[in-house]
């Protein structure tokens, strides 16, 4: 028999070298799981793996994103869901609550506007992540000036309440008729405008009569006027009708019926012995009356237009402001300046209001979302809050007062009602609608990202019980090879005699 020879011991020897890595290996892939713990290995399947991890690497970027994304927009809809509860709030106080003044200035209803105007403002510079969500494209910039700033002015810069003093005195005028002169010249009655045309007091719209025995024309000419000519007696309640337009877009009807009366009642016109004593008498009761329509329906309007003055330079420019001292017969507004007026909104202005920002959420495929609060919505809600918190009054007795504060609660609650214009609803929806398309596009990256594990798993995966069942063999194998290489190293020419 032959001995073994060197080489054969050393083939032996490399035999179980190979059987120890492989071995080794066998433990490795039950500890980690995988086959191999690089790609080279892999063979003909590197490629799929690459390409495969690379989508899932891009999957979860873009899952990153609609998270964030997702945060955002829910906190968005809240705040603004929470707005829209605080207009319902403020109908619902307005049509409730009287006239009483709780603090001698204001009404309830204008102090707990007051409360929800701070809260709205705290709800629109709210800053998530390091970031303002309602200031557009510009998220580092606190968009929404602090409330008293707004209402008071701060720094010398003149507030909303400066702009609706200074507003009601340029549309009230010197003599409190609301910019319009009234004058008699016998038996005619002339109703017109300022000589001076502005944009302030009342315009005149429009003018229907009953009345018997004279002659209406106008209003025409510039400035426009009226002329109401007596040629004889009008009879008892035949009236005249004169529409009255305001700066906040409104109109008002400004009504005096013929009477007997002597005083004349409110409403009502004495007629008199002859053309030009009841021209006497009409033009007195038209002062009256346009008087009490200025301090009453027109000081609403103006609080309205001058809050539209303050707020709505956000659609392009910069605050209006009325272009006085002397304001009571100023004819026109000037632009409002940084070193003068407080500027309310300080975010991004750029394109449409509303969807500034773009997410991108899939290949190809980006959402444009979000909420601005220049966006009408929003910005009337604030609006309508301020002007509320900013108006005041002095006699909860007063009669004028009271019809002013009903004016103005008129206005506020048909703003809020949002007709026929973009609602703060409407803006929670979209955003309702971005989420939806948020959460089906994750969905679809989820289905994506379990089949691509899975496939992944497929071929890195190692099988624990197929690796277990090759260590058991292997340690066999490796257990003879020891014990034959044992058996070889012992053989001598001595033992073998």
């Amino acid at each position: 028999m032959q001995i073994s020879t060197l080489s054969q011991s050393l083939a032996m020897r490399q035999s179980i070298n190979d059987m120890r890595a492989q071995f080794d290996d066998l433990q490795r892939q039950l500890s980690t799981g995988l086959k191999t713990n690089s790609y080279a290995k892999l063979g003909t399947d590197r490629n799929a793996v690459l390409s495969v991890a690379h989508q899932l690497s891009q999957l979860s970027t873009y899952t990153s994103t609609i998270t964030k994304t997702g945060m955002r927009i829910e906190v968005m809809a809240d705040a603004l869901t929470r707005m829209n509860s605080i207009a319902s709030e403020t109908k619902t106080t307005l049509a409730s609550s009287g006239f009483e003044l709780v603090n001698g200035k204001q009404t309830s209803a204008q102090i707990q506007a007051a409360m929800q105007f701070d809260e709205m403002v705290n709800l629109l510079n709210l800053n998530v992540e390091d970031r303002y969500l309602f200031g557009g494209r510009d998220t580092q910039t606190r968009p929404v000036a602090l409330p008293s700033a707004i209402l008071n002015g701060a720094d010398g810069k003149a507030g909303l309440k400066q702009f609706i003093a200074e507003r009601a005195l340029a549309d009230l005028g010197a003599d409190g008729l609301g910019r319009l002169t009234l004058g008699t010249a016998g038996a005619t009655v002339t109703l017109g405008e300022d000589a001076a045309p502005s944009v302030f007091g009342f315009k005149l719209a429009n003018v229907n009569s009953t009345l018997s025995n004279a002659t209406v024309t106008g209003p025409a000419g510039a400035p426009p006027a009226l002329d109401v000519e007596f040629t004889g007696l009008p009879q008892m309640d035949e009236k005249i009708e004169i529409g009255l337009a305001m700066p906040d877009g409104t109109t008002t009807l400004v009504t005096l019926k013929a009477s007997t009366n002597n005083p004349a009642g409110k409403g009502e016109f004495t007629i008199g012995a002859d053309a030009n004593q009841t021209a006497a008498n009409f033009q007195a009761a038209l002062d009256q009356a346009i008087g009490l329509e200025a301090r009453t329906t027109l000081k609403a309007a103006s609080a309205v237009a001058a809050s539209n003055d303050f707020f709505d330079y956000v659609a392009g420019g910069a605050p209006q402001r009325v272009d006085g001292p002397p304001f009571e017969t100023a004819t026109g507004l000037r632009d409002a300046t940084d070193a003068d007026t407080v500027f309310w909104y300080r975010g991004d202005l750029s394109g449409t209001a509303g969807n500034n920002f773009v997410a991108q959420i899939d290949d190809g495929r980006q959402l444009a979302y979000g909420a601005r609060t220049d966006q009408d919505a929003i910005r009337n809600m604030v609006k309508m809050s301020a002007m509320l918190s900013a108006v005041e009054y002095t006699d909860a007795e007063d009669k004028e007062e009271l019809a002013s504060y009903k004016a103005l609660s008129n206005r506020v609650t048909q703003t809020l009602n949002f007709k026929g214009v973009q609602s703060l609803e409407s803006i929670v929806t979209g955003l309702g609608l971005a989420a939806s398309t948020l959460k089906q596009t994750q969905d679809r990256h989820d289905l994506v990202m379990a089949s691509a594990n899975e496939l992944l798993g497929d071929i890195q995966n190692a099988d624990p019980y197929e690796v277990g069942v090759k260590l058991t063999t292997l340690q066999t194998q490796l257990q003879a090879s020891y014990q034959v290489t044992a058996m070889l190293s012992r053989l001598s020419l001595v033992n073998f005699i």
